[in-house]
C-alpha cells in the first residue's frame, strides 16, 4: 500500500506478490497419489504444529493444499488460483475484496480451515441462517477430511444444540444468532449455563452488509416489563389520535432529508390541547409529548409495505438493505407500538432490556478478525477506521465482459415505470433472462403488476416469500425469465445462465435496477449478479427525478435549473441530468458515513459502561470473585473459616451479587433509552444534546456502582448473620428478543450535537 493512498484515506493494498506466492505454493503439492489416509495423517500433523505454534511459513499453502484435494475428492470443486489467493488474503487478517459468483464459499473454507487449526477455533460470520446452514453442509467434507468439526446455528436452535455447536473447531452463524447468545451468557447464573467458549477468530461474509449496514442496528435482550404494555395502552391511543389530527407543514415539520419531524409553535400548542397534561417541558407533559413523536414518526416518517409489512396480526420490520423482513426486530422509542396503534392492531409486549451490544463492539470481541465481500472498496476507508483492516481487491478469475449502461433518467415516476416495463418485455421477446432490482416491496408488486397486465409472466422476490428465495434466484437465469427482487445483498446464492446460447447470442443476463440507491455499494451489488466469471451482461438503472433519493435527500437541488421544478414529465436526455444523480449519491454517501463515525464514538460511551459490568459479572460467575469494594468490607469483618457452610454462603453471595448487577443495569439501560427519547426536545430549549446525553449518563452509572457495591455489602453481611438476602434470587429470564430498527441518527436533535461534542472530547 502505497503512502499516497493513505494519506488520500484508501487503505487498499495493490500488490498481490505475497498472496500469489502463497497460492503458488499450495499449487506445487503434488497429493493427487496420495491415499485418504494419507492425506489425513499430513493434516494431523499439520494441525498439531500449527496450534502449538511450531507451524512454519510453508503450513499455510499445504493447508490450502490438503483442503483443495479434499475439495476436488469430496466435493468436486477444483479451487482456481484466484480462491486460494482470496483464501491467503482471509488468512492474513484483512478484507479480500471478491467478485460476484468468483466462489467466496470454498474461499472461506480453505482459510477458515487455516483459521481454526491457527486459532483454535473459527466463526464464520453470514449474512442470514439459510446461508449458514447450507454453507456448514455444503463444506463439511473438507473440513472433516482436515480432521476438523464443523457446526452451524440459526435461530429455531436450542440451547444444547447451540452449546455442542459452540465447541465446534468452525462455526457457521449470523452476528445476530452470535450477539444474542453472547447477551444470554451474560445473564447466566451458573457456570454451567454458558454457551459460549471465548472470541478467537472470525471470518465475515458480506462484509459491507455485516460490518457498516447492520452495525448500525444494536442488538437487544429484553424479558417482560412489570405492568406490560396495558400500562401505557391509554397514552399510546391518545398519541395515535393526536397524531391524525395534526397537520403538516402547519403543525410540524419534516426535515429535507425524511428523517426527521418537529412539532412548530403552533403545533406544539394544539398537541398540548389535545392531549392534556401540561406542555413538553413539564415532567407530567414530557412522557406525553415523546408518544406524540413516535406516533408522528409512524404515521409521517414510516410507510407499510416500504418500511414494514403487517403479517400475522402484527408489524414486521422491513430491512431497508436486504428488502426482507428483519426477524425479531422493532422500532425503539415507543415507535413500534405506534405502529401497531397507527395499523389498528393489538399492541405488542413492551419489554425490559437487560443486555445489548452493537455489532462493532462484538466484533472487537475476536483477536483476530478477517472478512470478504463483492463490495469492499467503496466501503475500505470506514473499515478500516472502524475495524482496522485493510482491503485487498482479488482480481476475479477472467476479465469482466459485463457492460454498464448510462443511466436512464426520468422526471416523474410513471414514466420510468412504463419504460420499464416496455424494456423489459423487448429483451423478454428474445429470450434474454432479466432480473430487476426495486427499493421496496411496494415497489415490487406494483411493478409485477404492470407487468402481468402488460402479458408478461414474471417472479416477485422480496420480503413476503423469503422461504423460496434461493430457488428463485438459481432460475433467474432461465430463457426469458423476468425476476423482480428487492435487493440482491447477502442472497448468496449464484445466477447460472440457463443455455449457453443466452451467453452467445442474447449477451447474457441483463440487470435492470428501478432506483439509486443511497450507498453505490447497494448498486454494485445488483450489477454483480451479471456477468459473473467472465460472462456477458449488461446493466442499467432506471431513475426518476420522484425517486427517494430526490424526495428524501433533496437531491433535486443539485441539478440543472430547469429539472428543479415538481412539473418535468417524460424522458430526459441531458447527460448532465445523470451525473448529477451520481454526484448527489456520493454526497449522500458521504454525510451517511460521516453520521456512522459519529455516532459509533457516541456508542463507545456506553459500551465502556457494558464492559465494566460483563467483567464483574464474570469474576463473580467464572471465580466467585466479588467487587473489590465489597471484598474489602468483608475482609473487614470475621468471616467464617473455609468448610461447606462458608461455601454455601458464599454461593448465596454470588447469586445476591448477580441479581444485583442485573437489575442495576436493566434500570440503567431503561434510563438510557428515556434520556435518547428527551433528546430531541432538548433542542427547543436551546441545549446541546450530546453534552447533554454524557453527562446524565455518566453521572448515573457511577451512582448505580456506588450504590450496587453498598447494596451488595448489605446482603453479604445479611447473609453472614444467617438472614436471607433480598436481592439473592434471580431476575425473571427474558422471554424474548429483538433489535432495534433504527440507528441511533434517528434520535432527534442527537446528531447535531455530537459533532462539537466529540471535537471537544
Amino acid at each position: 500500500m502505497s503512502l499516497f493512498d493513505i494519506l488520500a484515506g484508501r487503505p487498499v493494498e495493490k500488490s498481490l506478490l505475497s498472496y500469489e506466492k502463497i497460492a503458488r505454493e499450495a499449487r506445487s503439492f503434488d497429493l493427487c497419489g496420495e491415499s485418504g489416509k494419507a492425506i489425513e495423517a499430513r493434516a494431523r500433523a499439520l494441525r498439531s504444529a500449527v496450534s502449538s505454534g511450531r507451524g512454519s511459513p510453508g503450513a499455510l499453502p499445504l493447508c490450502l493444499a490438503l483442503g483443495s484435494e479434499a475439495g476436488r475428492r469430496a466435493l468436486g470443486l477444483d479451487p482456481y488460483d484466484t480462491q486460494l489467493l482470496a483464501a491467503a488474503v482471509l488468512c492474513d487478517g484483512k478484507v479480500a475484496q471478491v467478485q460476484t459468483g468468483e466462489g467466496k464459499t470454498l474461499a472461506a473454507a480453505l482459510a477458515a480451515a487455516f483459521c481454526a487449526m491457527r486459532d483454535g477455533g473459527v466463526h464464520i460470520l453470514t449474512a442470514n441462517d439459510y446461508l449458514a446452514r447450507r454453507d456448514a453442509e455444503w463444506m463439511r467434507p473438507i473440513y472433516e477430511s482436515l480432521g476438523l468439526r464443523v457446526a452451524s446455528i440459526a435461530g429455531a436452535d436450542g440451547r444444547e444444540s447451540r452449546r455442542a455447536a459452540y465447541r465446534a473447531d468452525v462455526l457457521y452463524l449470523t452476528a445476530r444468532e452470535l450477539g444474542f447468545d453472547y447477551l444470554r451468557d451474560g445473564l447466566a447464573y451458573e457456570a454451567g449455563e454458558l454457551l459460549q467458549l471465548g472470541f478467537r477468530s472470525a471470518i465475515v461474509d458480506e462484509a459491507d452488509f455485516i460490518l457498516i449496514d447492520e452495525a448500525r442496528i444494536p442488538l437487544v435482550i429484553a424479558g417482560a416489563a412489570e405492568g406490560g404494555i396495558e400500562a401505557e395502552r391509554a397514552g399510546i391511543e391518545a398519541a395515535d389520535r393526536a397524531a391524525r389530527s395534526l397537520e403538516r407543514d402547519v403543525d410540524y415539520r419534516v426535515d429535507p432529508e425524511g428523517r426527521k419531524v418537529s412539532l412548530s409553535l403552533a403545533g406544539q400548542a394544539k398537541a398540548e390541547a389535545l392531549l392534556g397534561g401540561g406542555g413538553m417541558h413539564t415532567a407530567e407533559g414530557a412522557p406525553l409529548f415523546a408518544r406524540l413523536h413516535a406516533a408522528l414518526h409512524a404515521h409521517v416518517l414510516l410507510a407499510r409495505d416500504v418500511d414494514y409489512l403487517v403479517q400475522d396480526g402484527g408489524v414486521r420490520v422491513v430491512d431497508a438493505f436486504t428488502g426482507r423482513v428483519a426477524e425479531a426486530r422493532q422500532w425503539p422509542w415507543g415507535v413500534h407500538a405506534a405502529l401497531e396503534a397507527k395499523e389498528g392492531l393489538s399492541l405488542g409486549p413492551e419489554g425490559r432490556t437487560y443486555g445489548s451490544i452493537a455489532v462493532q463492539h462484538l466484533m472487537g470481541l475476536y483477536p483476530r478478525m478477517a472478512a470478504m465481500t463483492a463490495t469492499a472498496l467503496p466501503a475500505a476507508a470506514e473499515l478500516a477506521s472502524a475495524y482496522g483492516m485493510v482491503t485487498v481487491v482479488v482480481p476475479p478469475r477472467l476479465p469482466s465482459r459485463r457492460r454498464d449502461e448510462a443511466d436512464a433518467v426520468f422526471g416523474d415516476r410513471s414514466s420510468k415505470t412504463r419504460a420499464v416495463v416496455a424494456e423489459a418485455a423487448r429483451e423478454h421477446g428474445r429470450g434474454r433472462p432479466v432480473l430487476i432490482g426495486t427499493a421496496s416491496v411496494r415497489e415490487s408488486e406494483e411493478l409485477a403488476a404492470e407487468l402481468e397486465a402488460a402479458g408478461l409472466a414474471c417472479v416477485v422476490l422480496n420480503a413476503k416469500n423469503d422461504e423460496e428465495e434461493a430457488r428463485l434466484v438459481a432460475l433467474a437465469g432461465s430463457r426469458g425469465a423476468i425476476t423482480i427482487s428487492t435487493n440482491m445483498a447477502g442472497r448468496g446464492t449464484d445466477i447460472r445462465l440457463g443455455e449457453r446460447a443466452i451467453e452467445r447470442e442474447l449477451g447474457g443476463l441483463y440487470v435492470i435496477g428501478t432506483n439509486r440507491h443511497e450507498s453505490r455499494r447497494i448498486d454494485d451489488q445488483l450489477r454483480g449478479r451479471a456477468g459473473r466469471q467472465g460472462e456477458s451482461g449488461l446493466t442499467r438503472f432506471f431513475v426518476s427525478l420522484e425517486d427517494p433519493l430526490f424526495e428524501r435527500h433533496g437531491a433535486r437541488a443539485l441539478l440543472p435549473p430547469r429539472y428543479r421544478k415538481t412539473s418535468v414529465r417524460g424522458a430526459i436526455g441531458d447527460p448532465a441530468a445523470a451525473r448529477e444523480i451520481a454526484r448527489a449519491q456520493s454526497i449522500i454517501e458521504a454525510e451517511n458515513a460521516a453520521i456512522r463515525m459519529r455516532l459509533r464514538k457516541y456508542s463507545l460511551l456506553v459500551e465502556y459502561d457494558r464492559r465494566c459490568v460483563r467483567e464483574l459479572r464474570d469474576a463473580a460467575l467464572l471465580e466467585s470473585r466479588l467487587p473489590d469494594a465489597v471484598e474489602e468490607g468483608l475482609a473487614a469483618r470475621l468471616f467464617p473459616p473455609p468448610g461447606a457452610a462458608a461455601d454455601a454462603q458464599r454461593r448465596e453471595m454470588i447469586l445476591a451479587f448477580l441479581s444485583r448487577i442485573d437489575t442495576a443495569w436493566a434500570e440503567h439501560l431503561a434510563f438510557v433509552e428515556d434520556v435518547k427519547e428527551g433528546l430531541g426536545l432538548l433542542r427547543y430549549g436551546g441545549r446541546e444534546p450530546g453534552t447533554e446525553f454524557v453527562g446524565k449518563v455518566g453521572e448515573a452509572f457511577e451512582s448505580r456502582l456506588r450504590a450496587l457495591e453498598a447494596g451488595t455489602l448489605e446482603d453479604c453481611l445479611a447473609i453472614l448473620g444467617g438472614a436471607v438476602a433480598p436481592q439473592a434470587s434471580r431476575p425473571p429470564r427474558p422471554s424474548s428478543t429483538w433489535t432495534y430498527a433504527a440507528q441511533e441518527d434517528d434520535i432527534p436533535g442527537l446528531k447535531d450535537g455530537l459533532a462539537s461534542l466529540f471535537r471537544a472530547r
